[in-house]
């Protein structure tokens, strides 16, 4: 059978990942979208809205085929780490031969040409790159800036090779399609800037290191931007949903809105009456507990840190009131919000350096955690145990015990997540809570 796949959060699944869903399929001319989501934390650096069941059943109403979950590790990662970890899931599965994502400007060639540089790394790219940094411009101002010099002066060279000496090939991949940066460089200027578009350089910068055979498939973002924290338009963002849900006005009318943004499953299970959604703020004390718990040894060591941001925190940790409120005390010219979320976050998890370091050495993903499945698309699933690189994790309780140690080391934090959100959860409802061995996949 024909896979295609899809990188996602659905945090919470709307009209335009359902969009997105039927467009793949389409493009593709596939049987099955396979998607690799997100699991309980997110890659802002916060908790999902809603557990990962809940938004795997809505991605399986929504009509996707399979939903796996992308360990924790990379889920809440850089761009560069989760774009490289989901395909890396995609890969592993030995069924998919496209990746579709979305794109503010979806021109696969000069998409292509930038996510060459930002692969291979010439000498012009990383020299730019450490002189923007050295004048404390934030690293992704100072990445913007690189990729723009390299590419306008190696397609001017490039220009300059093919007007005199027609037929030589270019040297960077997917160059040679694409001359004309020079006269698109409000084009370039959107490549470099519009988050997903961001993502679309890492995907393809991944299919590129990865030496993978899957087609990258970029189609036009539809809506809304990805940011944007308002309604009004034929699709909205995420961002605006999320807002919604957690700051009700008297001006919208809950059910209608929602049913006029998501498919009638997905809001349906917004608006169930156990539904409770998760923040950052939920965190807060955990947060501070755990911050005071390891200020003696400092923050060095877990991912997304420096010794810099480390002293950082200890300074500022007299001023904690809240995980947000934290953030924003912490965020400067050259370190984003959400970088400084990430890490809160890495911290909360006892995610360090290290382990990213055994997760990239294992190719990303050393196993594959299923989190539902369509029922008709079951002859995939038998190809994909048949065919996948690395183990199937459908019962956790049972096929965890088939993982190799550092493996098992990366799946133990996922169960630490889960665990913690579960609990947190529980202590908002009011009722008891299941752990990851008690759960059972959406076979929908």
């Amino acid at each position: 059978m024909k896979a295609v796949g899809i990188i996602a959060e659905y945090n919470p699944f709307h009209n335009g990942h359902a969009f997105q869903i039927q467009k793949a399929r389409e493009l593709s001319n596939a049987d099955c979208v396979v998607i690799a989501m997100s699991g309980n934390f997110v890659q802002r650096g916060a908790p999902a809205i809603l557990d990962k069941f809940s938004r795997t059943a809505m991605a399986l109403a929504g009509g996707a085929d399979f939903v796996f979950e992308l360990p924790v590790l990379f889920s809440t990662a850089s761009a560069e780490y989760f774009a490289a970890a989901g395909i890396a899931l995609l890969n592993a599965l030995g069924c998919v031969d496209s990746v579709c994502f979305g794109a503010e400007t979806p021109d696969l060639a000069l998409l292509g040409a930038a996510a060459a540089i930002l692969a291979e790394e010439p000498e012009l790219y990383t020299q730019t790159l450490s002189d923007c940094l050295k004048q404390g411009i934030s690293f992704p101002s100072a990445r913007e800036q690189a990729v723009r010099f390299c590419m306008t002066q190696t397609m001017a060279i490039q220009q300059t090779r093919t007007d005199s000496q027609p037929g030589i090939p270019s040297t960077v991949p997917y160059q040679n399609t694409y001359n004309a940066a020079a006269e698109h460089n409000q084009k370039l200027t959107a490549i470099l800037q519009s988050p997903n578009n961001i993502l679309a350089l890492e995907y393809i910068k991944a299919l590129i290191r990865q030496g993978s055979s899957i087609r990258p498939l970029p189609i036009q973002r539809r809506g809304a931007g990805y940011h944007t924290p308002d309604l009004g338009q034929e699709y909205c963002s995420a961002s605006a949903i999320r807002r919604l849900l957690l700051e009700p006005s008297a001006s919208y009318d809950l059910e209608k809105t929602l049913n006029a943004y998501l498919p009638e499953s997905a809001a349906r299970i917004l608006l169930a009456a156990d539904a409770h959604f998760m923040t950052e703020q939920d965190f807060s004390r955990m947060l501070c507990y755990k911050l005071l718990s390891e200020r003696e040894n400092g923050y060095a060591g877990y991912a997304d840190s420096s010794p810099d941001l480390s002293n950082k925190i200890l300074r500022a940790l007299e001023d904690f009131s809240d995980y947000p409120g934290f953030c924003k005390r912490l965020k400067s010219k050259d370190i984003t919000y959400t970088r400084i979320s990430r890490l809160l976050l890495h911290i909360l998890l006892n995610i360090k350096t290290s382990d990213y370091d055994s997760g990239k050495s294992r190719g990303f993903i050393p196993y594959l955690r299923l989190l539902g499945f369509q029922k008709k698309s079951s002859p995939l699933l038998r190809e994909i145990q048949k065919n996948s690189t690395v183990p199937l994790i459908i019962r956790p309780a049972r096929d965890s015990q088939i993982l190799t140690p550092p493996a098992a080391d990366i799946f133990q934090k996922d169960l630490f997540a889960s665990d913690l959100y579960y609990g947190t959860l529980a202590q908002k409802r009011h009722i008891p809570w299941k752990n990851e061995y008690q759960r059972g996949i959406i076979v929908y």
